[in-house]
């Protein structure tokens, strides 16, 4: 699946109001307010699935009772502990906008529920929460803030019912914060720990961490195939990819060529084959511990392709379009804080969707 908030090279509006609806591109749906830069490129919903049980809302989503006997006994956290309201349907309508503007690889909503209901998880947690930080664990395919408009700096509204952000969902908790500082950067792919910061003073105090190298970070990722060694080390530089006309990707920098000096320590933790029905099912998969050592972008992503082991569902650094996330968490995150504080360690446990990708030898 294609992640939702793909960039666009459309020129911004000179003014949200100027353009206060996106078009009815939906038959009976006139769409959002405001809804962003690409909306003219888009097909967008203001109605999302309904339904109070999980039945009535996988049935709105075009899955038969049978459908959904079927998917809550191949996944049943689905039933458990999924909440409805706010991982279900936000899941599903994010299914409807991919396919509303074909990006599920012609696979309809359903198909793509009984193939892969793990794609129904989307669960914000809390690390940790005390007066001047909150830990937050992030769902995948959320992005940390919510993108603006301009003159004004006016927030564009979601692109489907439930689309919030990171910083969305932590204003909600903390209204008080004005605004919500993000200590450190989550790629949107990425689920796990983040650590916003309830003043500048606090936000500062954490990103100097992060600058000197002195947080210490640990991440799992499920990649494709069996790595011969156990541990190993990728020190490779790394830079934009100049064949890559959105500048989204990165790559290893050729020798002789500027790239900035990068190192990522990897530790294989398990070796099995891959649970998630597709393309891949069956196939040598590995779970490897990640500890980057710098901080470049998409880094540890980078360096895993670059050692022959891309990650299961990257599509930027695979060729695996059939997985329905980026199998990449920030697990936890060590940060050094002077005293009084001291160092604090902060962890996200492994999604459920994890221990369901994967059958372990």
């Amino acid at each position: 699946m294609d992640d939702a908030a793909t960039s666009s090279a459309t020129p911004p509006p000179p003014s949200p109001a100027a353009s206060p609806r996106a078009p009815p591109t939906i038959p009976g749906d006139s769409g959002v307010a405001n809804p962003g830069l690409d909306a003219a490129t888009l097909a967008i919903r203001g109605d999302g699935v309904e339904g109070s049980t999980l039945e009535e809302v996988l049935a709105n989503a075009g899955l038969a009772p049978a459908d959904v006997a079927r998917v809550c006994l191949a996944h049943p956290p689905l039933r458990d502990r999924y909440d409805l309201e706010e991982e279900v349907k936000p899941r599903i309508n994010y299914m409807r906008f991919l396919s509303d503007n074909d990006r599920l690889g012609g696979e309809t909503v359903r198909e793509c529920i009984l193939r892969q209901p793990q794609a129904l998880e989307r669960r914000f947690g809390v690390c940790h929460e005390d007066a001047e930080y909150v830990v937050v664990d992030k769902p995948w395919c959320v992005r940390l803030d919510t993108p603006r408009g301009w003159p004004g700096k006016v927030r564009f509204t979601p692109k489907y019912p439930g689309d919030v952000s990171c910083e969305d969902w932590l204003e909600r908790r903390h209204p008080d914060w004005d605004p919500v500082r993000f200590c450190h950067q989550l790629d949107n792919a990425t689920s796990g720990v983040l650590v916003a910061a309830a003043s500048k003073r606090a936000a500062a105090a954490a990103a100097k961490l992060f600058r000197e190298r002195r947080a210490k970070k640990t991440y799992l990722a499920i990649v494709f195939g069996h790595p011969e060694r156990d541990e190993w080390r990728v020190t490779a530089a790394m830079g934009r990819d100049p064949d890559d006309p959105k500048g989204f990707r990165e790559r290893v920098a050729p020798e002789g060529t500027d790239g900035k000096a990068c190192e990522t320590s990897f530790r294989v933790l398990a070796r099995g084959t891959c649970a998630l029905r597709g393309a891949y099912l069956g196939r040598p998969v590995a779970k490897i511990e990640c500890t980057p050592v710098t901080g470049r972008r998409h880094q540890i992503r980078v360096h895993l392709a670059h050692s022959g082991h891309p990650i299961v569902g990257d599509n930027a650094y695979s060729q695996d379009r059939d997985s329905f996330r980026t199998f990449l968490h920030a697990a936890a995150l060590t940060l050094p804080f002077p005293e009084p504080r001291g160092e604090e360690t902060f962890e996200a446990p492994e999604p459920e969707s994890f221990a369901a990708a994967m059958t372990v030898e």
